[in-house]
């Protein structure tokens, strides 16, 4: 048999706690002490459980009411986080060290463009590698799949320097440098009908591109597909090449939308950085990858009124919940005053009864939040069908329920046990 070593604390640790014990004011540790042997008392004598359950109406109650704000808050908080998320993908895809973009950058969703002359600034630094241009727009297609035109944005890329990665991408690339040819994200709505099945049975499917001044839709070929997603605003994409856009639209290729910028090696990020805002001044800014990606979901939680609405939808369900808790916890403390009286002649004293609520709270809570977390995953996976928008259950979303949930508990505790110190033992001679 194999011995398993047992853990042993750092040998001062011991010391370290005693220290911090001893270090304490006197009144913390005596309110300390007065609250655990409360703890410790409640959890041999569950007051609030049995009482809990004799008040099943009340219970029952309560616990719908705060699986509804449990819903409400994970609704919430997945939708924020979709929302900030998907708008970013494209930003998490640039290959690059640096990215310069529009002066007062905000997001690609305003469709700013970078300067002509600002591409070849950023390509003269002795330190600046290469520069890949990034084109960035909307246009419109029509199949024979699809009852009518339809809106989708246009990413253009130098078949050679690609200025983002996505899976799909790579394999698919060689097919660009023949012209109008294009990609299609697999991850689109389907608001775009059969095209992925199109494109999967055949080497090139013909789709119908914006018109040109004759009014006559331009053909395009879709030659493969790629893995990126949609955003809010916009149901799909396409990768294509910058001289298919400049031979469709007319447009220049030194127009791009931005510029991933790989870097000499053993360059020193930081003084490339100050150097080229130096240079530039105002007429680009200039980000490390994650500053881009944190401009943009700035202007998504600042600059719109998502964040606002996401933010005021959370508290409404911390509110929701909390008022349910405290609604069971005021019946109980209603139907059993005399009981409370009783216990405040012998001794109990205000911690005993933070205990009991405080019980009361997490057995309405735990249910609830086991109950609200699987039904929101129903709501995310159903959500997420009609919307590609990446919506998930994860860490973040649970832990930040659970902290709502205890803001829950410990906020209608502090209510109820107002309304427990009003309990006078007199009222037993009445």
């Amino acid at each position: 048999m194999v011995a398993i070593p047992s853990f042993r604390p750092p040998p001062d640790l011991a010391d370290r706690l005693r220290s911090f014990w001893v270090g304490l004011p006197s009144r913390a540790r005596r309110v300390w002490s007065e609250f655990r042997r409360a703890v410790l008392i409640s959890a041999k004598l569950p007051l609030g459980v049995q009482q809990l359950r004799r008040q099943r109406t009340s219970a029952i109650l309560a616990l719908c009411g705060v699986t509804a704000s449990i819903i409400v808050i994970f609704a919430q908080l997945g939708i924020e986080n979709a929302i900030y998320e998907s708008s970013v993908r494209v930003h998490r895809a640039v290959k690059g060290d640096l990215v310069v973009a529009s002066a007062g950058f905000q997001s690609l969703q305003l469709f700013t463009y970078v300067p002509v002359d600002v591409v070849d600034m950023v390509g003269a630094h002795p330190k600046v590698r290469a520069t890949k241009m990034f084109h960035f727009g909307n246009m419109s297609i029509l199949h024979d799949g699809m009852r009518g035109p339809r809106q989708i944005l246009y990413y253009g890329l130098d078949v050679e320097q690609p200025a983002i990665d996505v899976p799909g991408l790579a394999e698919n690339l060689p097919k660009l440098r023949i012209p109008r040819r294009v990609l299609y994200d697999r991850n689109s709505r389907p608001v775009y009908g059969n095209l992925i099945d199109r494109i999967a049975r055949s080497d090139e499917t013909v789709v119908l591109g914006p018109r040109d001044h004759l009014q006559l839709y331009r053909q395009l070929f879709a030659v493969g597909t790629y893995s990126l997603g949609p955003n809010i605003l916009n149901d799909g994409s396409l990768i294509t090449s910058d001289l298919t856009l400049a031979e469709i639209f007319g447009y220049q290729i030194d127009r791009p939308a931005f510029i991933a910028v790989d870097l000499a090696p053993g360059a020193d990020i930081g003084e490339v950085v100050r150097d080229l805002r130096g240079t530039l001044g105002r007429r680009a800014d200039v980000f490390l990858k994650h500053e881009f990606v944190a401009r943009e979901r700035a202007f998504w939680s600042r600059d719109t009124p998502i964040g606002y609405v996401t933010n005021l939808g959370f508290f409404l369900g911390v509110a929701i919940g909390m008022v349910f808790i405290y609604y069971a916890k005021y019946q109980i403390i209603r139907s059993y005053l005399p009981e409370y009286a009783i216990l405040k002649c012998f001794g109990y004293d205000r911690w005993f009864f933070l205990s009991v609520v405080i019980q009361i709270g997490v057995c309405v809570i735990l249910p609830s939040l086991i109950l609200g977390a699987a039904i929101s995953w129903g709501i995310y996976a159903a959500a997420e069908s009609a919307t590609h928008l990446g919506l998930s259950l994860g860490i973040r979303e649970l832990a930040l329920a659970l902290v709502a949930a205890i803001i829950m508990t410990l906020a209608s505790s502090v209510f109820a046990l107002r309304r427990l110190g009003k309990v006078d033992p007199v009222m037993l001679f009445d």
